[in-house]
């Protein structure tokens, strides 16, 4: 299977046996596919014979990859928002400054601001608008500084304190369908009672949902006065962990915007691969060459990667309409059908009777979603319904695994992707970096230890295991580095498996694997804020979707061996099938109190390792 260009080619003279293949499978795709999916598989089938060889058609699908890839995505952008109760602007104008330098904020809500020179302060923040409203009394005020504005996003600033003249009611009319709302509200979601119930039914009403740091930002009082409202849009926040001379803490927040909606979709036909793959496998079974391990299985998956790349279709999303019962999809088939028909005959009575069953139509879709809107808003408005959802809003915590920003070591946060990356890959390669070890070493250089069993073969893999193996895996749609997933078994031929048996086999018996086995796509989640140092991320790594099932096989005879040599003791349960770390742990206290009434002494030493699962 070279990839020489001068390679023989696939087909340099179509023998008949070729042929009646050929159209073989094209009258199946006729019988078992739909009219477009018939001719996307002719057109694969003709750029795959009409190319000279393998090379030159992953090439040509590369560019039909590429342009898939291309679409115009939803590009999700975030705004970078301060809020802090100052208690005094000229006091702790500078710590402002300081914030701003440091994390490059985009808007900033500062409330209890007091009197301030406000020509001063515009010489001082002349990067952004300033918006201010005075206070009640002369420490209350709210002020808003902005870079940019948002057409369809409102922030409003709220300082709400004990002795406020007005409700929360009369904050309703500004409230819009995307806004935000940050403030010192005064009033602790979990602890003040009658008032969090007040304030949280008003949210309810208004569609409002709370947004609340995990840690107090009180410092006076070690409450949760400091936090957000939103609508229609999703919110990071956290608190600063820096020193302050306010005695509030300056509060972090991320607002996710997405400033242009993708206008297309696509959707991988998945019958297609499925038919295509069947039709490709005796070309696969012939270059199938174990010797070349490498070439053959890069070759192959990226073969997989870029059929799934030609199948999909695009399609228009403004176009793309929600889930609708079968008897009004199956009415308006027979409409659009016969609205056909219509067109071609050129049938005035034809003509009537469409007109009319699209009325019809249209008037039972009607009826659809004014019935879907009238029992969301019974179930809504319900007493049971409302009474228990405001009251439990408060026990709901945001939990979001978004990375919006990286703190590098000197303090600086860095928003840009590359930055970002950098800041990751230097962290978690000096984080995996080769320990020093020490000579001599009683691991590495200890004498060899001689097994009795170290001519015992690993038993081969059946194809029926192989199947089992595969059909329980679960089937997710997360890619590996190769762009393939456990979804796509559930369409790939499944003659290539015993191709692939061959391969595991060859692995286990020559303790060889390929080398694409070794890529990684790794994700990083935040453990907890989503503005954090490289340190505090989960580093989740995507293996190769094969190598999976490779090591599912492997596994299982190594649990085996494990079992007949008896070599993990039975108080080993975690991580084992058929154990329980709750017999474990009963055991234990068993032991504890068998000890403690023959009054003997008891020593216990329980260790929590660092970071462990992170090693």
């Amino acid at each position: 299977m070279s990839l020489s260009p001068y390679a023989i080619p696939f087909f340099s003279s179509v023998p008949p046996s070729k042929l009646s293949k050929r159209n073989f499978y094209l009258c199946k795709a006729k019988d078992s596919l739909s009219h477009f999916d018939v001719n996307l598989f002719y057109n694969i089938l003709e750029e795959w014979e009409s190319c000279q060889n393998l090379h030159s058609c992953l090439s040509l699908w590369q560019e039909f990859s590429s342009t898939s890839d291309e679409l115009p995505s939803m590009s999700s952008t975030s705004l970078h928002v301060l809020l802090f109760n100052v208690r005094g602007l000229d006091l702790r104008w500078q710590e402002v400054l300081l914030l701003i330098s440091s994390f490059k904020f985009d808007a900033l809500i500062l409330v209890e601001t007091g009197e301030f020179d406000i020509s001063f302060h515009q010489k001082i923040f002349k990067d952004y608008r300033l918006l201010y409203q005075k206070g009640e009394n002369r420490n209350g005020g709210v002020l808003i500084l902005i870079k940019e504005s948002e057409d369809n996003l409102r922030i409003i600033g709220v300082y709400a304190p004990d002795s406020k003249s007005w409700s929360w009611d009369d904050l309703s009319a500004f409230v819009s369908s995307k806004c935000v709302i940050y403030g010192d509200f005064n009033v602790d979601i979990m602890d003040d009672g009658k008032k969090a119930d007040t304030l949280l039914h008003w949210a309810d009403d208004q569609s409002l949902a709370h947004v609340v740091p995990n840690s107090h930002t009180s410092l006076r009082s070690n409450r949760v006065i400091d936090y957000a409202f939103i609508k229609g849009l999703n919110l990071d926040i956290q608190v600063y962990n820096g020193n302050t001379t306010s005695d509030h803490l300056p509060i972090l927040s991320v607002i996710s915007l997405n400033s242009s909606q993708y206008k297309l979709g696509k959707n991988i036909h998945w019958k297609v691969f499925s038919l295509f793959s069947e039709y490709t496998f005796s070309f696969w079974e012939e270059n199938w060459n174990l010797s070349s391990i490498d070439i053959t299985y890069n070759n192959y998956i990226r073969f997989l990667y870029l059929l799934s790349g030609r199948c999909p279709i695009v399609f228009n999303l403004n176009k793309y309409r929600s889930a609708l019962p079968v008897e009004i999809r199956s009415f308006l088939s027979y409409i659009r059908a016969l609205s056909f028909r219509q067109l071609r005959m050129k049938c005035s009575t034809l003509k009537k009777e469409v007109c009319f069953l699209k009325k019809i139509a249209k008037n039972e879709l009607n009826i659809f979603y004014a019935t879907q809107l009238d029992n969301l808003i019974r179930l809504r408005n319900s007493s049971s319904s409302s009474s228990f959802w405001y009251r439990s809003k408060r026990f709901f915590k945001p939990s979001s695994s978004s990375l919006y920003g990286f703190i590098d070591t000197s303090g600086q946060i860095a928003k840009e992707c590359d930055r970002m990356c950098n800041l990751a890959a230097d962290y978690y390669e000096n984080f995996f970096k080769a320990s020093t070890i020490f000579r001599p070493h009683p691991y590495t250089d200890s004498p060899p230890t001689v097994f009795d069993n170290i001519s015992e073969s690993i038993p081969e893999v059946t194809l029926d295991e192989l199947l089992n193996t595969v059909i329980s895996k679960k089937k997710k749609k997360s890619l590996d580095a190769h762009g393939l997933s456990n979804h796509m078994f559930n369409f790939l031929d499944l003659n290539y498996w015993s191709l692939l048996l061959n391969l595991y086999n060859h692995s286990f018996q020559k303790s060889i694997l390929p080398s694409a086995w070794k890529d990684t796509r790794m994700i990083l989640l935040a453990k907890k804020d989503s503005i954090c140092p490289p340190s505090l991320t989960r580093p989740i790594s995507l293996l190769d979707s094969f190598q999976k099932i490779g090591e599912k096989l492997f596994l299982t005879r190594f649990c085996d061996l494990l079992a007949r040599r008896g070599l993990l003791s039975d108080s080993q349960s975690g991580f084992r099938e058929h154990f329980r770390l709750q017999t474990r742990l009963l055991l234990f206290l068993e032991d504890i109190y068998s000890l403690m009434s023959n009054s003997a002494p008891v020593c216990t030493v329980f260790v929590d390792f660092r970071a462990a699962f992170d090693q």
